[in-house]
């Protein structure tokens, strides 16, 4: 009788056991991730189809390898085999953390991210993320160390979009060039952003076109230059900046030298806010390019710059394009830039200036070491032009006339020089800096390699391929001389080089003679 009982209390002891653990795996199987377990019975099919193919490259899961005994038989062993690969843990590149967070979101991945983020060079112009998809791509990019140069440009991103970036950047160091045109990313967004920039200075490039600022946001970039001094490039054209604006930025470089180009154009900076940047730039040493065009001087600010142009002496290139010059500072100028020496280019184009006014502007231009004046947009007459072709075989200088009635030069040109020339001609300002700096030994030539390297660091996007053909179609074998190249000149030089740089067919000698 006892045995009988015992036996039916071990029978219920088991059952209720077995109940247990069916609960235990159900509760399990509910709260696994589905994700994860659909992955394990992908890399266990996979594991299986490659072990039955018999290819000794695949790897067992949970670390087991068969190991044959010394009857022929296998055995398992929980071993690891420190010959075999072992299995990188990190994603580099963001692509598994972007497609979970996708998942989570119950969102469709961006396939233009996807293809992209083991390039150097990301670029998602025009794309239409908005905040949601921007927060999904930021959260993805913290550990990826590939991308140096971000575009997010014209994608309507937000002030949250704005935040996720700024939170980005505190864990991805890699990131060096971030453009944010057109994204109205508001106060707030910029708040967050100079504030991360303030602390962890790894961005040199930074383009916030196109976003509406205005001069608080402009005083809060003026907080974040007085203490980054990483930061190389600003380019903040087509906001709302006023005088307020300018004096900040103003003053925020008086004590910063590290910054090399500034960009402020399209903003409604007047005449005090024009004084002070043009008292900065008269003691700022850092600066190589600046862009004023489309805000105005007026007199007060146009004198300011006149000085500036005298003492300045790092100063490369000047844009003041449609800055309402008065022509009653036209005499000091020339004489500023008589005076000036590192001055190569200088955009005066689309002004109220009069033919006198110019007159008076190359009459103090006794001496001179610009490489390009830009008088774009001001009509000349017949006689002036003339003059100024005169001027332009004494000085070594081009001028770029007028196009509104004016005289212009005409030159033929072949379809690659064409494409090099268009380049060259609107991205000026930042392959001037490039070209000099690679010219350490001051010879006035770089080599092809270098000015290869000038053209992709000024954003002529081409594969190295695609350039090497295109330099090749020139058949260049010889030093590249850049001041003639930087004056628009490029036809008669390369002309000049195809000459020198290969005998002359039989049948060229023939025509020649």
């Amino acid at each position: 009788m006892p045995d009988s009982t015992a036996e039916s209390f071990l029978t219920e002891l088991k059952e209720d056991e077995g109940e247990q653990i069916e609960a235990d795996a159900g509760q399990f199987i509910q709260t696994a991730n589905p994700e994860e377990m659909q992955i394990e019975r992908n890399l266990s099919v996979l594991y299986e189809d490659l072990e039955r193919e018999g290819n000794d490259t695949a790897f067992p899961t949970n670390n087991h390898r068969r190991i044959p005994s010394e009857t022929g038989s296998e055995y398992d062993t929980d071993l690891e085999d420190s010959s075999s690969p072992t299995r990188v843990e990190y994603d580099s590149s963001g692509i598994e953390n972007y497609l979970k967070i996708c998942g989570e979101m119950n969102m469709r991945p961006v396939s233009h991210f996807m293809r992209q983020t083991k390039n150097p060079s990301l670029s998602l112009r025009y794309q239409s993320l908005g905040c949601k998809k921007t927060v999904a791509i930021t959260q993805a990019l913290t550990s990826n160390t590939f991308v140096e140069c971000l575009d997010l440009s014209d994608n309507d991103i937000g002030c949250d979009g704005m935040v996720s970036i700024a939170h980005m950047l505190t864990e991805n160091y890699f990131i060096t060039e971030l453009n944010l045109e057109d994204n109205k990313i508001g106060l707030r967004g910029v708040t967050n952003l100079c504030h991360v920039l303030s602390e962890h200075s790894y961005v040199k490039h930074l383009n916030l076109s196109g976003n509406g600022l205005k001069d608080p946001v402009a005083e809060i970039l003026g907080e974040m230059l007085k203490v980054n001094y990483t930061l190389t490039s600003l380019i903040v054209k087509q906001n709302q900046f006023s005088c307020v604006g300018g004096k900040a930025i103003a003053g925020a470089l008086l004590s910063n030298d590290s910054l090399t180009e500034l960009d402020v154009s399209w903003n409604l900076i007047r005449s005090r806010g024009s004084e002070a940047l043009g008292k900065m730039l008269a003691t700022n040493s850092g600066l190589i390019s600046f862009n004023m065009s489309f805000n105005g001087l007026d007199k007060l600010g146009a004198g300011a710059f006149v000085k500036a142009i005298k003492t300045n002496t790092v100063l490369v290139n000047l844009d003041l394009i449609n800055t309402r010059i008065p022509g009653s500072e036209c005499k000091e100028l020339g004489k500023a830039l008589a005076t000036n020496t590192t001055l190569k280019i200088i955009k005066l184009g689309n002004n109220p200036l009069k033919e006198e006014d110019i007159e008076l502007l190359f009459h103090g231009l006794t001496t001179t070491s610009l490489y390009i004046i830009g008088l774009e947009d001001i009509p000349v007459s017949k006689g002036l032009y003339e003059r100024l072709q005169e001027f332009e075989k004494e000085r070594g200088v081009v001028i770029h006339y007028g196009k509104s009635g004016g005289n212009q030069r005409a030159r033929p040109m072949t379809s690659s020089t064409l494409r090099l020339d268009e380049f060259i001609t609107t991205n000026l300002s930042k392959l001037a800096p490039l070209v000099l700096a690679k010219d350490k030994d001051k010879t006035g030539q770089l080599t092809i390699s270098e000015f290869k390297e000038c053209l992709q660091e000024a954003g002529l996007r081409l594969r190295q391929n695609e350039l090497n053909r295109l330099v090749d179609k020139l058949n260049l074998t010889d030093h590249v001389p850049h001041k003639e190249i930087l004056m628009g000149k490029i036809p008669s030089v390369l002309e000049r080089m195809r000459n020198t740089a290969r005998p002359r067919s039989q049948r060229e000698k023939r025509d020649s003679e």
